[in-house]
């Protein structure tokens, strides 16, 4: 069970608006898999038993992520009006969290692989997206200040991994906000992110890529 199942699980009466936005900082480690991966290929499994660290799933797909109080997470769910434009909604998304993390000095983030947020070919932030039938479902897991270390302790090397990683190891693969020149903890940033995905989402939401939710 992850975050897309607070969504899925949430009437659509009780949405908030057309976009339902989450962002949280988690306050333990956590390993989360994607619906396709196997916690014996993509995991560590006697580092996990000993340092005692939970291992859920998410339903979306991707790769096998150590989720930790150095990391800002994103739920976001909305209805899309096409069924098949996946790739869109993802560059629609990361473009505006992109926008908002020039805000605060990191700049030149472009999508690489299939929906990796990435600075001069490092991975700053993973994605993953759920779909039943219009409901999308993006999460997002932006690496602010991490413990690197950790992740090399914790997770195998991917059994599947983009082009551009090409066989780096977690470490020499990934960067960070803080790497970047960003002076904001991950509550910090939480809260701004909050606040710029509120005042700018209508801009990227546009009708063109969402149906009234009780389509």
């Amino acid at each position: 069970m992850w975050m897309d199942n607070w969504v899925l699980n949430l009437p659509t009466q009780l949405w908030p608006g057309p976009v339902v936005c989450r962002f949280f900082v988690p306050s333990h480690t956590y390993v989360v898999l994607s619906s396709s991966n196997k916690a014996e290929v993509e995991t560590r499994a006697a580092a996990i038993e000993r340092q005692k660290v939970l291992v859920l799933r998410r339903k979306g797909g991707g790769g096998t992520v150590v989720l930790s109080p150095g990391c800002l997470v994103l739920t976001l769910a909305f209805h899309a009006k096409d069924l098949y434009a996946n790739q869109a909604y993802f560059q629609a998304i990361n473009t505006l969290w992109a926008n908002a993390l020039a805000e605060v000095g990191v700049k030149n983030i472009e999508t690489q692989g299939i929906s990796d947020l990435a600075v001069k070919g490092k991975k700053i932030g993973g994605t993953s997206m759920f779909r039943r039938k219009h409901l999308l479902v993006y999460q997002g897991s932006l690496l602010v200040d991490p413990d690197f270390e950790e992740m090399e302790t914790l997770l195998q090397h991917p059994s599947r991994e983009p082009d551009y990683r090409a066989g780096r190891s977690h470490r020499d693969f990934m960067t960070s906000t803080k790497e970047q020149g960003c002076e904001l903890g991950a509550n910090q940033l939480k809260s701004f992110c909050e606040k710029y995905f509120r005042q700018n989402m209508a801009r990227h939401f546009t009708p063109h890529l969402l149906i009234k939710s009780d389509q």
